[in-house]
């Protein structure tokens, strides 16, 4: 081996080639604390970025160029009061979500509060708190940020239950048998009132004053009056049962 191949192995070896991440990028700033240790704060967003580091289709910004980003903000992230301002933010780190976090040792017990930032603004909040056992901080710390980041997707809409859609479908055969029930029942009414018109006709003057052709325009009228009812009832009655025989083939038609 020559030594101009020996050098070229030895640069390679030093500069080993990597992939380039495929997925959504993700930066982690340096949690804030209240009331906690610097240290303490540092172990628990080690276990929140391991934690990212398993989730498929992410690719985690290096811990070393967050900081450096981080550090040339002046050690801070400013409030922000509106979108545009977290859209701003985002962008500086390079990455297309940004999360923050912040340690607080209060009450006895130490809490977490992560806030998810997309590059539109919009902030997804979560948070945990921190098992006595320092062994289950990471389990935990997994558990609390899967529900952050799965938190981020539109909630997408539930399909129709098709129970609904059989109890509407039910409802026509009811409607349709109602119709028919209401026709037949105002068929049944003119048909009385004809009887009744027929009746008067057939006894006495039918309720009619006055003598020859007054009379006769009277009796006239009455009977027109009778035969349309007579015909109302007829049309009514057999829509009735028209609406009715086709209600009750729909509603056994409809059973399961």
């Amino acid at each position: 081996m020559t030594a101009l191949s020996l050098a070229l192995l030895l640069t390679l070896g030093n500069h080993p080639s990597t992939m380039p991440c495929q997925g959504e990028r993700l930066a982690l700033v340096p949690f804030d604390t209240l009331a906690v240790e610097g240290a303490d704060a540092r172990r628990t967003e080690d276990a929140i970025r391991r934690a990212m580091a398993r989730t498929p289709n992410m690719c985690l910004e290096p811990r070393q160029q967050t900081v450096e980003e981080f550090q040339a903000q002046g050690g801070h992230l400013s409030p922000c009061l509106d979108a545009a301002c977290r859209t701003a933010q985002v962008k500086t780190f390079g990455a297309q979500w940004l999360v923050r976090g912040r340690v607080i040792g209060l009450g006895g017990e130490r809490t977490v509060t992560l806030v998810l930032v997309g590059a539109d603004g919009q902030e997804h909040r979560g948070g945990f708190t921190l098992p006595e056992e320092e062994a289950s901080t990471e389990r935990v710390a997994a558990q609390a940020f899967s529900s952050l980041w799965e938190g981020r997707l539109p909630v997408q809409p539930s399909p129709p239950r098709v129970e609904k859609q059989q109890r509407r479908q039910r409802t026509w055969p009811k409607v349709v048998m109602g119709a028919g029930a209401a026709a037949l029942a105002a068929g049944v009414g003119f048909g009385l009132a004809a009887r009744s018109t027929e009746n008067r006709l057939s006894e006495g003057n039918g309720g009619c004053t006055g003598e020859g052709e007054a009379l006769q325009d009277c009796f006239a009228q009455g009977l027109r009056k009778g035969k349309k009812q007579s015909r109302l009832a007829n049309g009514l009655l057999g829509a009735g049962a028209l609406l009715g025989a086709g209600g009750a083939v729909f509603f056994v038609w409809e059973l399961p």
